[in-house]
């Protein structure tokens, strides 16, 4: 699935055009069909043939966010986690003000794709239409650079005129969204912020989101947050269809049961598949802050509210808190303190919008969580100062090694950025102090290692150790790349699975079917031990389900030299 957002400003149409595509009237609330303006998300389903596949059906999931400036945090709520967009621009109006705050919010949360719609075609004479393609492909191009736009379609909802393009010019950005959604190993952990929730009789709480990460089943356990509470999925919905697993992206209607506790919009409910925590929820955090390109010499890039800090709202998926930043040393580093508790993904950017308007001043990566004394600030500071062009997973890393150095510092997620250098490995500096991690664990977590080393020669029963050392030894082990978690509470000693992930593919091609009788004899794993241990060669992208069979995706391990 692709999920598609429709931006723009105010009464440009974008409701009508996602009834044109979709036959869906998105504006559900009593108060938007009074006023006949969108004040809050709309939701529709959207399917168009691959004209390049006979047969063929992709699925979009669409969003229609509110172009009125009131309405700014509402409209990020739908942006976070869009595939593709559709910027509205009326070509009556041409750009305007929420033309441009909705592109410079759509470049903050990473779009990695946008579609130009010019509408309203029929109102004016053919060259004014032109000319306002030109200056949104000119503005947008100032925003998110030329290799983002996939191109721009002039169309008129009254008489159908460019309907058919804009179709297929979406068909064709889903059908590439889609196939790169198949490539490359699969991303770990599955997670979703709540835009709707809903109680269905028999069914009990429904909570809706934008699926991303890896994928849900049924049963399958989810923490909140904020908060602490676990949570079952009971059922699964995605397009009206009911179904025992999903694959992200999806939008989903997830049943929860009869789940204590409250949930609602700005929630974000996950599911972690590899170890040590990978989400950030508290009050308190160290930003790294950046401004925004903007196509308009009238709008103020933000850099002048970020350098005196103050009172900010941010927004990171469907959430949103106020609080102070404050600058911390020099350069882009600020603290930020909020009232209420906020929980996001540790690779999700946040919106930084100025308290009660609806200007966007910048986004920010946080790279620090927790409360911090003035002592502690200064250190922060010192650590930080020529910090400025390292990749926020790289200072991330850098600031858990210096104030937690008898644990593992937690793998912080690649930080997708908009840009030639998207992904940022770890520097060479920084391995020094992984491998001074490795030498504190504690006696139980070496001598873990070393048996699960050992097992490597001897039945797969002996790759659970009799006794697992504490935690945060687990987690250190699994942070090093020393063991691979299959579970929650399932470790295997890295170089065991590695050779038993080789001895699974041999003979393999891509395409190739992997049973679970198979596999079990391939490994001499028992069904306990099999089925995490091929959900875990799933999630690091080897084989794809399929009912009960695995198929080969053409991955093949390679064997990590061990640091140190």
């Amino acid at each position: 699935m692709t999920i598609l957002g429709l931006a723009g400003h105010v009464d440009h149409g974008k409701t009508a055009l996602v009834k044109a595509l979709t036959g869906v009237d998105t504006d559900r609330l009593p108060e938007e069909k009074a006023r006949g303006m969108t004040t809050d998300l709309g939701f529709a389903a959207l399917r168009l043939p691959d004209f390049s596949q006979d047969g063929k059906i992709l699925e979009f999931g669409v969003i229609d966010v509110p172009g009125h400036e009131r309405y700014i945090r509402n409209m990020v709520a739908g942006a976070w986690s869009l595939d593709l967009a559709l910027l509205v621009v009326a070509a009556d109006d041409g750009w305007m003000a929420q033309s441009e705050n909705h592109a410079r919010v759509l470049s903050a949360v990473g779009l990695p794709r946008l579609v130009l719609g010019i509408t309203k075609i029929d109102k004016v004479e053919g060259q004014r239409s032109r000319d306002v393609l030109a200056e949104a492909l000119e503005r947008a191009q100032a925003i998110f650079g030329p290799e983002r736009i996939a191109g721009a379609c002039p169309v008129s909802v009254l008489s159908g005129q460019g309907l058919e393009d804009l179709r297929r010019l979406l068909a064709s950005e889903g059908a590439r969204i889609e196939a790169s959604h198949s490539q490359g190993p699969l991303p770990k952990g599955a997670f979703l912020f709540v835009d709707r929730v809903f109680v269905k009789k028999g069914a009990g709480r429904i909570a809706c989101g934008s699926l991303q990460g890896s994928g849900l089943s049924l049963e399958d356990e989810l923490s909140q947050g904020p908060g602490s509470e676990p949570l079952r999925v009971k059922g699964i919905e995605c397009l009206g269809r009911t179904l025992p697993r999903i694959a992200a992206p999806a939008r989903v209607a997830l049943s929860l049961g009869k789940s204590k506790g409250e949930i609602g919009r700005g929630d974000l409910l996950f599911k972690l598949d590899n170890g040590p925590r990978e989400v950030f929820s508290n009050r308190e955090f160290i930003f790294k802050v950046e401004t925004l390109p903007s196509s308009l010499s009238s709008v103020d890039s933000g850099s002048e509210a970020l350098k005196k800090g103050g009172e900010i709202e941010v927004a990171v998926g469907t959430a949103w808190r106020i609080g102070r930043l404050v600058p911390l040393g020099k350069g882009p580093w600020h603290r930020f303190v909020c009232v209420d508790e906020l929980a996001f993904p540790a690779s999700r950017p946040l919106v930084l919008i100025r308290h009660g308007g609806a200007e966007i001043l910048g986004r920010a990566w946080a790279i620090f969580q927790g409360k911090t004394d003035r002592m502690r600030r200064r250190k922060l500071a010192s650590l930080l100062e020529g910090q400025e062009k390292a990749a926020p997973n790289q200072v991330a890393l850098l600031l858990r090694n210096a104030f937690y150095p008898a644990r593992a510092p937690a793998p912080t997620p690649r930080v997708a950025e908009p840009g030639p250098n998207h992904e940022a490995s770890i520097p060479a500096s920084l391995e020094p102090s992984l491998r001074t991690a490795e030498k504190t664990l504690s006696e139980a977590g070496r001598n873990c290692l070393e048996y699960q080393s050992a097992a490597q020669a001897r039945s797969p029963s002996a790759y659970s150790a009799p006794r697992l050392p504490p935690r945060k030894d687990m987690d250190t082990l699994c942070a090093l790349g020393l063991a691979v978690p299959l579970d929650r509470n399932l470790f295997i000693h890295r170089d065991v699975y590695t050779a038993l992930v080789s001895q699974t593919l041999k003979g393999k091609n891509q395409g190739d079917k992997i049973e679970i009788g198979e596999a079990k004899e391939r490994t001499g794993f028992s069904r306990k031990f099999v089925l995490p241990f091929l959900n875990r060669m799933e999630r690091d992208g080897y084989v794809k389900r399929t009912g009960d069979s695995r198929i080969m995706l053409g991955k093949r391990p390679e064997p990590k030299p061990r640091q140190g």
